[in-house]
Order: C-alpha cells, then sequence, then structure tokens
C-alpha cells in the first residue's frame, strides 16, 4: 500500500483498505463505450496513484468490466490489491443479442 494514503481496518478481518477505491462500473462501458487500452491504462493510472482497491461486478458491461480488471491485476502480486466483486449472478452467453 502507497504510504501517507490513510487506510481502513476492515471490521475484524485484519484487511485494511485504503480509503479510496476504484469503482469499476464506467470499465463496462457504463455511460459510453471505453476502448480495453483505455480501460486497461485507466486501472494501471489508479495502481500508480496508490490505489490498491478495486470493486466490479458480473453486471458491469455483463463481464466487461471483470475482465478488464483481471487482466491488469492477474500480473500484479495477489497481496498488493483487493478486489471485491458480486456474487450470486450466472453471466450465460446468448447468440441472439445485437450488441450494436
Amino acid at each position: 500500500m502507497k504510504e501517507g494514503i490513510p487506510t481502513r481496518q476492515i471490521g475484524k478481518t485484519g484487511l485494511k483498505l485504503h480509503r479510496i477505491g476504484y469503482g469499476c462500473a464506467s470499465l463496462g462501458n457504463l455511460y459510453r463505450p471505453v476502448t480495453d487500452e483505455t480501460a486497461r491504462d485507466a486501472v494501471l493510472a489508479a495502481l500508480d496513484a496508490g490505489v490498491c482497491y478495486f470493486d466490479t461486478a458480473p453486471y458491469y458491461g455483463f463481464g466487461l468490466s471483470e475482465r478488464r480488471v483481471g487482466d491488469v491485476l492477474r500480473r500484479r502480486a495477489r497481496d498488493s490489491f483487493v478486489l471485491s466483486t458480486k456474487v450470486g449472478r450466472l453471466l450465460k452467453p446468448c447468440a441472439d443479442v445485437d450488441e450494436s
């Protein structure tokens, strides 16, 4: 974790997070389309700025945000970030969906 950024402990878990995290809904094209490159650069910029908590969900672009965040974080030491997502949703491919 980057020094100087205030942290908080999460309950009695021993897990400490910076008080600011990255909500990744926009990486799933929430308000406008984002390229894979732009998404990667955004996650890398957050990491460079000391952000170590990332929140995503299957519904953020039907898995797109999770994939994009994962593409960057899988190359990082697992103990250098915290990733949260939502559970209880199963996304299944649908062949008859128009993605335009």
